[in-house]
């Protein structure tokens, strides 16, 4: 394959990257508290790795990555799409770079904070790029201009940002109430005003929001479950039971299961029943840059990413090995394909073997093929992983 070879990776919330983001917010809002009492400063502690697999290492899908778009930066930081632009957030030097990747070339830099307010969270919804500092505001951003046109003050620490369902959903921590309290606020783009904000029951210091067809999910650092949320009402609705590890859960929501993906595996539920129907065995592995991110395209697939990039075909429970990628930084679906930051490089995946890149349910299966391990399990019970392939990327 070209530009990218095939090795493994984790990473933490970030979809775009979101896992990232929820670590960073972690590592920050510590840091700040450390800051607080001590009048000293911290650096963000790096994530645990996994456990090295036993197995052999398996083959690899074949795939190419192109183009491979230069960009100056490698520093820690999430991906969008809007359009035919890439938008990179480099949170240690407080900007944004938008990469044309029509003409293959960074066509904006902004510079969104300072040293000590970077952008923590970053979505795209509305015609518009949402950028949210670790202080706020939550900025919005005209992509063909690169102004801003709107400014959403919030009253202590940013901590994550998402579009779903026509609303921007944000989560801040309020850091006067009873030692620290997360808020969800639904924003209405149409409009540019907060419609409702609600506190998050049971939340930790970090935590993540993924909007889907039954709700708004929302995933927090240590917290053993995630919650679904009322879009209308923002009172929980759900529960489900999963082991986060201590990071946050990576969460990608559709009509007909909830996937989540922590250091334990890929679980998929029922988002009507709360119940756990299967766990992918995913070889929970970070890269050097960052934590494990979920991405699905429009396809289906569900990417892992990490120092080994992992596919889960729809129709299938396996997580398939495509590259190793040691250097990735985040990745972002733009339809039926992705695009990976690696280093200082843009680049498109593509999966070469037809059936990697559009297999289902009704054809033939991949090697492999985990789908007769299904197996249901008891309400609220976590069961181990139904597959064990080990999967990476650089």
């Amino acid at each position: 394959m070209d530009e990218i070879s095939q090795h493994p990776r984790l990473d933490f919330r970030f979809p775009g990257g979101r896992w990232f983001d929820g670590a960073l917010a972690v590592a920050l809002i510590a840091a700040a508290a450390i800051a607080v009492m001590t009048g000293g400063g911290s650096r963000p502690a790096a994530a645990p790795a996994g456990r090295p697999s036993a197995e052999a290492a398996p083959a690899l899908l074949p795939s190419t990555v192109r183009p491979r778009i230069p960009q100056p930066s490698g520093q820690p930081g999430g991906m969008t799409i809007l359009g035919s632009t890439a938008w990179i957030s480099d949170w240690p030097a407080s900007r944004i770079v938008g990469v044309d990747l029509t003409a293959r070339r960074i066509s904006r830099t902004l510079q969104v904070g300072d040293q000590q307010n970077q952008p923590v969270s970053m979505t795209s919804g509305a015609g518009s790029l949402w950028v949210l500092d670790f202080s706020g505001p939550l900025l919005r951003i005209n992509p063909a201009s690169g102004t801003v046109i709107r400014r959403f003050p919030i009253r202590d620490l940013g901590v994550d940002v998402a579009y779903g369902d026509g609303y921007i959903w944000m989560i801040a921590d309020e850091l006067d109430v009873d030692g620290g309290q997360e808020y969800l606020y639904k924003i209405d783009p149409s409009r540019d005003v907060v419609v409702k904000a609600a506190p998050v029951p049971g939340a930790g210091l970090a935590c993540a929001a993924s909007p889907g067809p039954h709700g708004i999910w929302i995933g927090c650092a240590g917290v053993d479950r995630i919650t679904l949320i009322n879009q209308d009402s923002l009172k929980p609705a759900q529960s489900l039971p999963v082991d986060s590890g201590g990071y946050i859960p990576q969460i990608v929501s559709g009509r007909d299961a909830v996937w989540v993906l922590t250091p334990s595996g890929l679980a998929r539920a029922d988002p009507v029943t709360g119940r756990i129907t299967a766990i992918i065995h995913t070889g929970y592995t970070p890269s050097t840059m960052s934590a494990p991110a979920l991405v699905m395209d429009s396809a289906g697939r569900l990417w892992i990413t990490g120092s080994l990039l992992t596919v889960v075909m729809p129709g299938t429970l396996t997580a398939y090995p495509v590259a190793r990628t040691p250097d990735l930084i985040s990745a972002a679906a733009d339809g039926p394909g992705i695009w990976l930051r690696t280093g200082s490089a843009v680049g498109r995946l593509q999966l070469d073997a037809p059936q990697a890149a559009g297999a289902s349910a009704d054809q033939r299966p991949l090697p492999g093929d985990g789908r007769r391990a299904i197996r249901q399990v008891r309400p609220g019970t976590v069961p181990t992983p139904v597959t064990s392939h080990d999967k990476s990327v650089t």
